[in-house]
């Protein structure tokens, strides 16, 4: 089947360039060109299902960088939930949140670590087509020290317990290797960012990846372990909250290590709602921490992808947070598609409309390089070719609950 999709503005290719009254050729769920459409051909429109957007801006589809199907960050204590939550309640929270993502504008999300492998399971039943939801890169099981925080990694000790359950996940086809190395949510008070593993750790982590060239995503929000996380070979650091001016020198030396910013949690008081007491308190204690080192990183020039860490259908914050912190604006949309789909090694694949591309397309009214907080009001979203939701509003393809659970 071969569709046409015209608008006022297409932003085309990985540096999002304008172009006005442009269109996107689709057959068979791929990109086959996007030009301007007094450039389309005879041939280009005939037998065509055409789609018409008078006033409004199509762009890729954005990719979510972190995600967790196992939390939902707008419920109620939701960190706490993981810690006794059964696989069947999880997965209930997992379809909601799929199609909320999916029905905002997101087309792949990028999963750094879900109990009960969650992310691998869902995976396999979205691809099969009997749950909606964005497609998923995985990670499986998160390698945490068995003295670190949290409730999604496992807990390893040694190096051949790291090398063992990096293996088992690349057995399971996982995309991307995920560790804990400090924290979540700091401390203003300790004066230091915990390290929970060794370099040697994180070492055996990287070479079990770079062998069958998959990257590794570390948890790290500052100090002695992204200093170790960076000279492992480490890909991704996830947060970074707490990046020094000396962590970003480094990270300025290693330009081949990017940064996925997530500084919503800190940034977004709205998110206070569902945390404990406990955990508001760190993050108001920690919110001007976090928004001078982050603004000093984007600032700085480093490479860096978004993600909300499981606040499902509120990606485009993180977008209007990136310009707030210094980033320009066409720097930070490029951070929920063609930057972001770099770091997910799937670069031509997702995050752009080029020719061979996944026909993953959204349309929002006014221009996201303009004012990014458009992005919140998103009114059709198209992957693959397939159309969820159209006018502003989930059609007959986009359910919560589909007939595999």
């Amino acid at each position: 089947m071969k569709q046409i999709i015209t608008a006022k503005t297409v932003l085309s290719g990985a540096e999002l360039e304008e172009i006005h009254n442009g269109a996107v050729v689709i057959e068979d769920g791929k990109i086959l060109k996007v030009v301007a459409e007094s450039a389309l051909t005879a041939e280009d429109k005939a037998d065509a299902q055409v789609i018409s957007f008078a006033e409004e801006t199509v762009m890729p589809g954005m990719i979510e960088c972190h995600n967790h199907l196992s939390i939902d960050a707008r419920k109620s204590e939701h960190l706490e939930i993981l810690g006794t939550a059964s696989e069947c309640k999880l997965t209930l929270l997992a379809l909601e949140g799929l199609h909320d993502d999916l029905i905002s504008g997101v087309t792949t999300a990028r999963c750094m670590g879900d109990k009960y492998d969650l992310d691998l399971k869902l995976k396999k039943e979205i691809e099969a087509g009997n749950v909606t939801g964005p497609d998923l890169l995985t990670a499986g099981v998160g390698m945490k020290g068995s003295n670190g925080s949290g409730y999604i990694g496992a807990p390893h000790s040694g190096v051949e317990e790291f090398r063992r359950t990096a293996r088992a996940n690349v057995s399971k086809g996982v995309n991307v290797l995920k560790i804990f190395t400090t924290p979540g949510l700091f401390s203003v008070n300790q004066g230091f960012v915990p390290s929970f593993l060794s370099a040697e750790e994180i070492r055996t982590v990287v070479e079990e990846g770079e062998r069958l060239h998959l990257p590794v995503a570390a948890h790290c929000i500052g100090g002695k372990a992204l200093h170790d996380c960076v000279e492992q070979g480490v890909a991704v650091i996830e947060h970074a909250y707490c990046a020094s001016q000396e962590d970003i020198e480094l990270l300025k030396a290693h330009p081949e290590c990017w940064v996925d910013l997530t500084t919503g949690i800190y940034l977004d008081p709205d998110r206070e709602a569902y945390l404990s007491p406990a955990n508001v308190a760190k993050a108001r204690e920690g919110r001007e921490i976090v928004r001078k080192c982050v603004g000093d990183l984007v600032k700085a020039g480093i490479h860096f992808a978004l993600g909300t860490d499981a606040n499902h259908g509120l990606l485009w914050k993180e977008v209007v947070y990136a310009v707030e912190l210094g980033a320009d604006k066409r720097t930070a949309l490029k951070g929920v598609t063609s930057n972001a789909a770099y770091i997910s090694r799937v670069a031509g694949k997702k995050g752009e409309l080029s020719a061979g591309a996944d026909a993953d397309v959204i349309a929002v009214q006014g221009n996201p390089l303009e004012d990014p907080a458009v992005l919140e009001h998103v009114s059709f979203v198209m992957k693959k070719g397939v159309i969820y939701k159209e006018n502003g509003v989930a059609n007959s393809n986009c359910h919560s609950f589909q007939k595999a659970l």
